[in-house]
């Protein structure tokens, strides 16, 4: 008699977190657990070259994972860049140097599986709202605060992209009129005043007044990391730096909250992983807008932000949850 696959096995999806240097790939089962990971470095020589070492990574993460290919569901992707999941195609990513790139029927081509794409920050959102913060959540906002800025919007258990896709673009949202240059061409764009790149440089600038600081011997190398690991001993300056960086992001925050209505926002990326130096800023930020404004005090309760516990399995998950959706 032939055993019949659980109801967790037959719902195993592959996960796929495509960047600009490496490539993870995972079998994800029904409740979410991670059955191995396969890291591959991403060859960007051509795009047929990148589509081959996707579906290699694919292909190894399968066999490894010890799960019959026949149960496979299908191949979520997530992908830095504009992508077009409707057509399956990846309109332009400057870290994989892609242009229209008929990136869903390549590798259905080549992986004899059905394969959906999005945007990475959009994917993670709708992994946070299956697998992570947001489990049971209809709506929420997943702001990734790293080396850029951005944010996946999950509206009625789907994500928001816009009719140009262009959702949740807010690292690109003008916040301070005069504030530093930004790469968009913009100025005083929320990425400008408060990615990690960011606030790096706001500290740098400060240290070059001459002020004492704890940040004063890591010279040009200066980090985010840095800046919140003085701020945690006391450092005058670098607490004001977070600070002011806090306000921003409670700013931002309080948009994307009126905005949007979500149950909640989840922080994910390199910054907030600072902990309490970064996030103590922010929720004192956010109460008082909570005390002066009643709309915003509305949507602002106890829980309301929160910070990604997926770790580094966030984009597998999140191209995961594209297919078991």
């Amino acid at each position: 008699m032939q055993k019949t696959a659980s109801p967790k096995m037959q719902s195993t999806v592959v996960g796929v977190d495509v960047g600009g240097t490496k490539v993870l790939a995972s079998l994800v089962d029904g409740m979410g657990s991670l059955l191995g990971r396969v890291y591959r470095p991403t060859i960007i020589d051509s795009p047929e070259a990148t589509l081959d070492g996707i579906a290699r990574t694919v292909e190894q993460a399968i066999r490894e994972s010890g799960v019959s290919r026949q149960l496979v569901r299908g191949v979520g992707l997530g992908i830095p860049g504009l992508i077009d999941p409707a057509r399956g195609i990846g309109v332009a990513s400057v870290n994989l140097n892609w242009r229209d790139v008929p990136v869903k029927a390549e590798l259905e081509a080549r992986l004899d599986l059905p394969c959906a794409i999005e945007n990475d920050v959009k994917a993670a959102a709708l992994g946070e709202a299956r697998y992570g913060a947001g489990k049971g959540l209809e709506n929420l906002v997943f702001l990734v605060i790293g080396t850029g800025i951005a944010a996946g919007i999950v509206l009625d258990n789907k994500v928001y992209r816009g009719p140009t896709g262009m959702a949740g673009e807010i690292g690109h949202a003008m916040i301070e009129r005069d504030g530093p240059p930004c790469k968009c061409g913009g100025h005083g764009c929320f990425e400008a005043l408060a990615s990690g790149p960011a606030i790096a440089a706001r500290a740098a600038r400060k240290l070059s007044s001459g002020r004492p600081s704890l940040l004063a011997k890591a010279g040009e190398g200066l980090t985010a990391e840095d800046v919140f690991q003085a701020a945690a001993m006391g450092d005058a300056l670098a607490r004001e730096t977070a600070e002011e960086v806090g306000e921003y992001v409670a700013f931002a925050i309080q948009f994307l909250a009126l905005a949007y209505d979500p149950r909640i926002v989840v922080l994910g990326g390199g910054v907030p992983q600072a902990g309490k130096p970064f996030l103590d800023p922010v929720l004192h930020f956010l109460d008082r807008q909570a005390k002066q404004n009643w709309v915003f005090r509305e949507l602002y309760r106890p829980g309301f932000l929160q910070v990604s516990r997926l770790g580094s399995d966030i984009g597998v998950l999140g191209a995961a949850a594209l297919v078991a959706q």
